[in-house]
């Protein structure tokens, strides 16, 4: 979406927020939204622009956040709207630096150490009052409809499972399927890019649009393929020593990996 187009689909009263600030096309993060960085007076803001019927809801985003203000170092809801099939999402700046640009070992060393914090910490809050469910189960249903309308291309899988079609991964799904699950306030895309660090510190978390109940390794699937990703395989099992896992359910973790791949495009 370039300058043009993007000012042209703009609600008016969100036109007045943004007034004439300088604003540049934002290139890190993994949100699936296009998304745009303006410096508004003294603060930096974001905006973010997907479409209504997108898999990626700025809607249910807006909801988590605005859930976890209290509870999370999570970015402030701005604004809101719906309009013409847009949704227009704008949310304050997280500063620090995301940590998949770690440049030394050092300094992956101590990201590991704080994306296993962030995680147990997110894990921990109560999930009585969430206001969103993406369990496992309501995530099969769904990846089942998606196959079934045609929104899955199996162009997009990872190399592991990229001979498969959609039809035939969601079948090897369905046959890891665990027993039971261990259901926990979940990130929903717990990647290196959406964890901000600043100083040493955990400085904050983005894109929550995935945010929700859910089992405790769909994010640990996320983040250790991140992890392997962005700094080798050789630095997961320290991420698994500081979140405290001993012995790792290996088909429960390439369970809710194949998973996944249904909700990534």
């Amino acid at each position: 979406m370039d300058k043009e187009t993007w000012q042209k689909e703009l609600p008016e009263d969100l036109k007045k927020i943004i007034g004439k600030s300088t604003w540049e096309k934002n290139k890190t993060g993994c949100s699936k939204a296009k998304v745009f960085r303006w410096n508004n007076k003294e603060e930096t803001l974001y905006l973010k622009i997907n479409k209504v019927d997108s898999i990626f809801s700025l809607e249910k985003e807006k909801i988590i956040i605005e859930w976890l203000s209290q509870k999370l170092e999570v970015p402030e809801v701005i604004y809101f709207r719906k309009k013409e099939g847009l949704e227009f999402l704008v949310i304050s700046e997280i500063q620090g630096k995301v940590s998949h640009l770690a440049e030394t070992d050092d300094e992956k060393r101590i990201n590991i150490e704080i994306l296993a914090e962030g995680l147990r910490k997110i894990h921990s809050i109560p999930i009585s009052e969430c206001p969103l469910d993406n369990s496992p189960d309501r995530l099969l249903r769904l990846a089942k409809e998606r196959i079934d309308k045609g929104d899955i291309n199996p162009s997009q899988f990872d190399n592991r499972w990229s001979d498969k079609t959609p039809e035939q991964l969601l079948e090897e799904v369905i046959k890891l399927k665990p027993n039971n699950y261990d259901l926990v306030f979940s990130h929903g895309d717990y990647c290196l890019p959406n964890i901000l660090i600043k100083e040493g510190n955990l400085s904050g978390f983005v894109d929550w649009s995935w945010g929700g109940i859910n089992d405790r390794y769909f994010d640990l699937a996320a983040v250790i393929w991140s992890i392997g990703y962005n700094y080798g395989e050789e630095w997961i099992k320290y991420f698994l020593e500081d979140y405290g896992i001993d012995e790792i359910d290996w088909d429960r973790l390439k369970f809710f990996q194949m998973l996944n791949e249904f909700f990534q495009q």
